[in-house]
């Protein structure tokens, strides 16, 4: 029988009586599971991470920059004047300490990717202390504009 490293005192009412009954029906073992942690990547709340097209671009593009001190995965969300709000899939800081926000879809032409070209360009024009690269995945690599 393993040691359970677990206080009485310390479980919640219903695993309480949980072993309460337990113990009066003379079940010979408790278990009581310790919660599931998953790692995850400092800085990223669970469910935001990037997709495949985007770690793709990151690895593929701003990875192989000798110029960058930081990237960060959707680390700023900027709120514009029509009062919409745009989040850059990712924040790169620069040796030179410019900041630039990198918006990366994949190579089909989707109604959400025209929407999300219109915010990326509102926020280039309320932002422009900025740098912007809009990038697009295609069969031959990718095509950036800055």
């Amino acid at each position: 029988m393993s040691r359970c490293r677990y206080r009485y005192e310390d479980l919640p009412e219903h695993l309480r009586s949980q072993v309460d009954c337990a113990l009066r029906s003379q079940k010979p073992e408790v278990r009581i599971q310790e919660p599931k942690i998953e790692p995850h990547d400092a800085g990223v709340a669970r469910g935001q991470r990037p997709n495949k097209t985007e770690a793709r671009y990151r690895a593929e593009i701003i990875d192989r920059r000798d110029d960058v001190v930081a990237v960060h995965y959707e680390g700023l969300t900027l709120r514009m004047a029509n009062g919409h709000r745009y989040t850059p899939d990712w924040i790169v800081v620069t040796s030179v300490r410019r900041i630039e926000c990198h918006e990366v879809k994949g190579r089909y032409a989707l109604q959400s990717q025209q929407r999300a070209r219109l915010a990326f360009d509102q926020a280039r024009v309320e932002f422009p202390w900025f740098g912007w690269v809009w990038a697009v995945k295609t069969p031959t690599g990718w095509v950036v504009d800055q």
